[in-house]
């Protein structure tokens, strides 16, 4: 039921969009469903696309589980040191507060319009976002816990990995997806700023020449990236999270 009530909403949303286009909205503003299909086709045809969508790709591929095996493991040290917490979180904080897109110049003056500056840029966005989730679950642990398992024989080894990191996989699990959407908006402003490939230059690219319909097959292309990633860090999350009662909804009574 659910996933035919999907399928009639965006259905009927393609359709209205059709009929507006050119009806009473100017196409060039809109595009249409249809222009933008044939605009992916002829895209997919000279390869375009695919080389676009590969290097971007490969700016997130490399950055996400960088950036986010990185935030994951000093949200981790900090949380488990007491002293390094209080020696490096005001920074941590302070250099939080700047905006990353702001970083962007900079990575592409220290790295180059190659795929290291975006690289770079999907990094800070993810590290922070796994940083403080991770650090935030730590916080939340109780100490009770961890002396219980040490009583229990529990060595160093097993303490942080079956114990530790297990008690706090909710919270990794959150700054892991969370941060999907933004390792894909950290390669598209790098790739808007500065670039000669990749999905950000081909939106901009098409933009710049009032090609509304390219523009939304680079946009679909980004959507279609994040729902996959999506996906799969689900499979994850149901597999790691296996041992928590999960629940479909949660009713409030009035």
């Amino acid at each position: 039921m659910v996933h035919a009530i999907r399928v009639v909403v965006v259905g009927g949303f393609f359709l209205l969009w059709e009929i507006a286009s050119g009806r009473w909205i100017e196409p060039f503003l809109i595009s249409s469903p249809s222009k933008i299909w044939l605009a992916f086709i002829d895209a997919l045809q000279h390869g375009d696309l695919i080389t676009h969508t590969w290097v971007t790709f490969q700016a997130i591929g490399i950055g996400f589980p960088v950036g986010a095996i990185t935030g994951i493991w000093v949200g981790y040290l900090f949380g488990r040191s007491k002293a390094l917490a209080e020696i490096f979180e005001p920074i941590i904080i302070a250099l939080y507060g700047v905006p990353r897109t702001a970083l962007a110049p900079l990575f592409i003056v220290w790295l180059g319009i190659g795929i290291w500056s975006k690289v770079g840029v999907v990094f800070i966005l993810v590290f922070f976002l796994n940083f403080f989730n991770t650090y935030s679950g730590m916080k939340q642990l109780d100490q009770e816990f961890v002396d219980l398992a040490r009583l229990m024989g529990a060595g160093r080894w097993r303490l942080s990995f079956r114990v530790i990191l297990h008690a706090v996989s909710p919270y990794i699990l959150t700054g892991f997806k969370t941060s999907i959407p933004f390792s894909v908006i950290g390669a598209i402003t790098g790739e808007f700023i500065a670039a000669t490939e990749g999905l950000g230059f081909f939106i901009r690219q098409a933009a710049g020449i009032f090609r509304t319909a390219d523009v939304f097959v680079g946009i679909a292309v980004l959507m279609f990236l994040v729902i996959v990633m999506n996906k799969i860090a689900d499979l994850i999350e149901r597999r790691v999270l296996r041992w928590q009662t999960q629940t479909e909804s949660v009713r409030v009574q009035g």
